[in-house]
């Protein structure tokens, strides 16, 4: 009992912190230079607790974003790094978006299990009624793809159908709510709308309502890092193969490649242009600042700072190792743009 009663005095504590002053420019600057410091912690510097002040510092800019909540709890579970007061808070708000599983923090029983309490304490707080809106348009849109007569022209054409109107459902569901967030639609909010956004871009021409993402965006309610990559990969899906790719933030399925043992980097537009598509949305982090992100995604097999590590399997070892000695013997010989990292 007196072990629960603390817990409560610390998240009253805890909940009085000046936390989203909707900054989202703030926000990113901060959350970069916390992923940077990350990326360098090591036994013998003190750069565990700079990125942790500087997650702090991100909080208090923007309501937070709980892939970011989420590395602070690691930072504070596995490193003690951080202050305990916010690292309660960041379990708080993930408790009440749904969104917590102290499963994932088991370097510290004591903390972990305190974790479990505030999960079993906490009242969720989205909105039942727009989750379940959400989740009738990933039903709507996988049933068209798995249904028995899925191939042909027909059904290319209600695919298409279908695709149009889940994207009308989804921006009726913005205006409707002023905004859809973490905090009244759980992670679904990125998800579906990444997943219409993407299966449109597929399927049909027509000119996508990419503006009412790109203002949740610079409002702070939507993350712009989950917006770059969809966007890039819309991109994608449209590509005149005829020309050159040209990614407009540096992201999407075409910005690299891991095969095997290696990670190839392609160059996917001017990176001067790209800097300067992401400073518009209000983003600090350069294209170079997510390459070193990227690479350490992928030598420390899957560091949460990037959207995805996009892998090609060729069917087994020896397929992956011959497709990855060819692909970086066309970058070493000039035929194709681009570098590698070789996994040790």
């Amino acid at each position: 009992m007196k072990r629960q009663l603390f817990i409560i005095l610390l998240l009253g504590t805890s909940v009085c912190l000046s936390w989203g002053q909707n900054n989202p420019k703030e926000y990113y600057k901060y959350i970069n230079e916390a992923e940077l410091a990350c990326l360098q912690m090591s036994d013998e510097n003190d750069l565990g607790q700079k990125a942790a002040k500087c997650y702090e510092k991100a909080f208090a800019a923007n309501r937070p974003f709980s892939k970011d909540l989420r590395q602070y709890l690691l930072l504070y579970s596995y490193n003690k790094q951080g202050r305990m007061d916010v690292a309660l808070e960041c379990a708080h708000i993930l408790a009440q978006r749904g969104m917590l599983w102290p499963k994932w923090y088991d370097a510290d029983t004591a903390f972990q299990r305190t974790l479990y309490l505030i999960k079993d304490t906490t009242r969720v707080i989205t909105d039942p009624e727009l989750v379940a809106a959400l989740d009738s348009l990933r039903a709507r849109d996988q049933r068209i793809r798995t249904s028995a007569s899925r191939w042909g022209d027909d059904a290319d054409k209600a695919t298409a159908v279908t695709d149009s109107l889940n994207m009308q459902s989804l921006i009726e569901l913005f205006q409707h709510y002023g905004y859809l967030n973490e905090d009244n639609a759980g992670e679904l909010y990125a998800n579906i709308t990444e997943l219409l956004f993407i299966h449109n871009s597929k399927t049909r021409t027509a000119e996508l309502p990419f503006d009412v993402i790109e203002k949740a965006v610079k409002e702070g309610t939507y993350d712009a890092r989950s917006y770059m990559d969809f966007y890039d990969e819309c991109l994608n899906w449209r590509w005149d193969r005829e020309s050159a790719f040209q990614s407009r933030y540096g992201l999407g399925f075409s910005s690299h490649i891991v095969i095997g043992n290696t990670l190839f980097i392609y160059p996917t537009g001017d990176v001067k242009e790209i800097d300067s598509n992401r400073r518009a949305l209000g983003v600090s982090e350069t294209h170079a600042d997510y390459e070193k992100k990227l690479e350490s995604a992928f030598l420390m097999n899957g560091a949460g700072f990037v959207p995805r590590l996009n892998i090609d399997d060729w069917g087994g070892e020896e397929e992956d190792a011959q497709a990855a000695a060819e692909a970086r013997s066309d970058i070493d010989s000039g035929k194709v743009k681009g570098r590698y990292v070789i996994k040790p």
